[in-house]
């Protein structure tokens, strides 16, 4: 066990900052930026070591989010210009699908020219990681945003990405960070709810 946690500290300390994080985020508390930028960047590393390159991208993203979020959460408040909690738009949904169907492939295409990945289709492994690391990096890089902006909705694509990285983290043999997921899963439904209680009082 000792040389186990020797061996994986470092995933071992960004999952637990990951869960302070999501205690805080599920509890509306705007130090969850705070925590977001300090365990975005131990993700950054995890992920790079892991050879996920677009997982990696999407934390070092993460973490300029989190300063963005504490400027909306924190700053804003002080200065009286507080964002609510709110529903998203017709308009603002259509938006993030158009975003969505740009962001992927640019993914894919920056992951293949750059970052040094060989041909997707050399094998179903090597598909499969590609595929599931541009998809969960797409989607999520949506909902931090979302979240940013406290919109309630961003618990839906944590919905859809969670189960996701699961697979994905499984696959790679990263255990702690399967278990990370797991929790992440069960906490977004409890998020969506305090959320959505959040966004019809101020509504």
């Amino acid at each position: 066990m000792i040389e186990w946690l020797d061996n994986n500290w470092i995933e071992v300390t960004g999952v637990l900052l990951t869960l302070v994080f999501l205690y805080l985020e599920v509890t509306r508390r705007w130090t969850m930026w705070i925590v977001g930028i300090i365990s975005g960047l131990f993700y950054v590393y995890i992920n790079f070591n892991a050879g996920l390159y677009a997982l990696s991208g999407l934390r070092s993203y993460d973490v300029i989010v989190s300063i963005y979020g504490i400027y909306c959460w924190k700053v804003a408040r002080a200065n009286n210009r507080e964002l609510p909690f709110r529903f998203i738009t017709k308009k603002l949904t259509l938006r993030l699908l158009l975003a969505g169907s740009l962001v992927f492939p640019a993914i894919a295409f920056i992951l293949i020219q750059f970052a040094g990945i060989e041909n997707p289709l050399a094998s179903a492994g090597s598909l499969y990681t590609f595929v599931l690391d541009t998809l969960i990096a797409t989607l999520s890089a949506l909902a931090v945003w979302m979240a940013a902006k406290k919109i309630v909705e961003s618990w839906f694509l944590w919905l859809v990405v969670n189960p996701c990285t699961i697979a994905l983290y499984v696959y790679m043999e990263m255990y702690p960070s399967v278990f990370l997921y797991l929790i992440y899963t069960t906490f977004s439904i409890v998020g969506y709810k305090q959320w959505r209680k959040a966004a019809i009082q101020q509504t």
